[in-house]
């Protein structure tokens, strides 16, 4: 319809309309502390989001908590699990415990939990390999927020 596009308005190209293989276009690259990176183009700046810095080691120890039947039982003697990364150890997990709650460890009992194999119709799978920490604390411990949750 050639008719209607003699009334569109014409628009400024922006950076998406240039291509990224288009070696012509000088581009500089200028960081700054707010996440994002300012890249000059010929005629304009655009930011561009970048991802955020890794979280510390301590804090990718934990994957979260694992709520089951028995995890409730167990909260009831001063007993918590987690599932935890495959390459965490006892001490790494006791230190993590005590740094994000604020509460003393006495023992770390670590289970290894291999991939099973399941059916699904004629389909063959597995479930993941897991890791789970069960963490007792100190009598008169609690860890406020995680088996409350559990209906």
């Amino acid at each position: 319809m050639g008719l209607f596009d003699k009334f569109k308005k014409k628009k400024a190209p922006t950076s998406t309309d240039v291509k990224s293989d288009d070696a012509s276009v000088p581009t500089e690259s200028v960081g700054n502390d707010s996440g994002t990176e300012a890249v000059k183009l010929e005629r304009e700046t655009v930011k561009i989001p970048v991802p955020a810095m890794p979280m510390p080691h301590g804090s990718r120890v934990l994957v979260r908590p694992w709520l089951s039947e028995k995890g409730t039982h167990f909260a009831a003697n001063g007993k918590y699990v987690f599932l935890v990364e495959r390459s965490t150890n006892k001490a790494e997990v006791r230190k993590t415990i005590q740094k994000l709650y604020n509460v003393h460890v006495e023992d770390v009992k670590i289970i290894n939990m291999p991939a099973k194999k399941r059916r699904y119709g004629a389909a063959v799978g597995q479930t993941s390999p897991r890791k789970k920490a069960v963490v007792v604390l100190r009598s008169g411990e609690k860890i406020p927020g995680i088996i409350e949750s559990v209906g």
